[in-house]
């Protein structure tokens, strides 16, 4: 009862007290006067005593005389508002709520619509036909004229036109959302994407997934996404913990609240020097060790083993040789897994022919390399080769298409006999092939020792 009477009161003195105000106070303070920061999604300030505007992209208003009005009941002090002219665009206002308001926002638009944003998440929006009001998250006070009348919570107040009687819709309801793959992959360049589900919201026009990274400072916003449908793809995260809400947006461009969060991680991997990842798996020197990133608080597993533990800060090979690093999230049995296999390269090398005499013939070296699963390598690995005619290093020129290496060998000075030798090693100096030939003089017969 008390609160209706205090209700009454307030609605009967805000004419004169705004009307007043705005008569008094026609001397437009300009831009906001206080922090500021630009987004994509426009910009957010800060008003003196707390309140937030978040501005759309466009939006034009100006600051008016600060004022009081009895917002609490009686008996408690009346509440410092500051008054904003919202001439275009669109603004959400966020402030705490509270029983007795530390501050509130007095909003001026076109069409003598008037509104009181006392606490929650309050949306006003104005364009050229239209003025919206929304109470997302706590009630408002809203006037056509001087006709103020509440604006409760969970309630959207459109004014079309220069027509004074407002038409009302609920603000849209809330979605839950879910993840396909929760738990996902970043390496070797890849972007993994999120695939992101809603459930269906009455008169809802579309949906916006929102995506708040998790750190120690708590949770920041990182983006959002519009879905139209109610599915919705999320890609280019960095490697960490994520919580993504859906909220359903109407026509109007109202949406409601947030839904509840649906985790997702993203796992990365920084790579020791000479350690690269292809095709799926990560090659590694003997003693090379992989960090994690992202997956503090995960399981971890190896090869076949149904065995899990707390998930490492890094990983290697097992006992030199290859093995599957599983990952999951505790008490759950979906994975995500990767290869880890040693940085091999093997040099398969021929010189021909098999018998050769120096000047009569030419002699030719192919070079084919592969992995250690013995599959091509491509071009952009790099190799070290080496040829040694005796002791001395000859200067070659190689040519290489895919794995294969070629080049001829010259004669070199002298009458013989010389032994051939052809060397790999891969980028970082270790062995990967080799092989020689001796190669008769002039006058020898024709027989090689290999």
């Amino acid at each position: 009862m008390t609160r209706r009477v205090t209700a009454v009161a307030l609605l009967a003195a805000l004419p004169t007290l705004v009307s007043s105000h705005f008569a008094s106070a026609t001397e437009t303070l300009g831009s906001v006067r206080t922090a500021a920061a630009s987004t994509p999604e426009g910009t957010v300030t800060t008003l003196p005593g707390g309140a937030i505007l978040h501005l759309a992209p466009g939006t034009k208003i100006e600051r008016l005389r600060t004022m009081k009005l009895q917002l609490a009941p009686p008996g408690q002090p009346q509440t410092v508002t500051q008054v904003v002219k919202l001439v275009s665009g669109r603004v959400d206002i966020e402030i705490p709520l509270s029983k007795a308001p530390k501050t509130a926002v007095l909003l001026q638009m076109p069409r003598k619509v008037s509104a009181v944003a006392k606490g929650g998440h309050s949306i006003a929006i104005v364009d050229a036909n239209r003025v919206t009001l929304a109470a997302v998250d706590g009630d408002m006070l809203a006037a056509s004229g001087n006709d103020w009348k509440p604006l409760p919570t969970g309630l959207v107040r459109g004014f079309a036109g220069h027509d004074p009687t407002p038409l009302e819709h609920p603000v849209p309801g809330i979605p839950s959302v879910g993840i396909s793959q929760p738990l996902l992959l970043s390496l070797g360049g890849e972007a993994p994407t999120a695939h992101a589900s809603t459930t269906t919201v009455k008169d809802a026009d579309h949906y916006q997934l929102s995506v708040w990274r998790a750190s120690d400072k708590g949770t920041e916003l990182v983006r959002r996404v519009d879905a139209r449908g109610t599915a919705g793809d999320i890609s280019g995260l960095l490697p960490g913990q994520y919580q993504v809400t859906a909220r359903a947006v109407d026509s109007t461009g109202i949406f409601g609240q947030e839904s509840a969060g649906s985790a997702l991680r993203v796992v990365g991997a920084e790579l020791p020097a000479g350690a690269r990842y292809e095709s799926g798996s990560i090659l590694l020197g003997t003693r090379g060790r992989v960090k994690l990133l992202g997956a503090t608080g995960l399981e971890a597993s190896y090869g076949q083993s149904a065995h899990f533990v707390s998930a490492p800060d890094s990983v290697g090979l097992s006992r030199g040789e290859g093995t599957v690093l599983r990952l999951r999230e505790p008490g759950t049995v979906n994975e995500v897994r990767v290869g880890l296999e040693p940085r091999t390269l093997r040099a398969d090398v021929e010189i021909s022919p098999k018998h050769a005499h120096w000047p009569e013939d030419m002699i030719e070296v192919t070079v084919h390399l592969f992995d250690a699963r013995g599959r091509a390598v491509s071009e952009s690995i790099q190799v070290k080769p080496t040829v040694l005619v005796n002791v001395d290093v000859v200067d070659v020129t190689w040519l290489r298409s895919d794995n294969a290496m070629h080049t001829f060998i010259p004669k070199p000075l002298g009458k013989g006999p010389w032994v051939v030798r052809v060397e790999i090693a891969d980028e970082f100096g270790d062995p990967a092939g080799r092989d020689f030939m001796e190669v008769a003089g002039p006058e020898a017969e024709r027989v090689s020792t290999r």
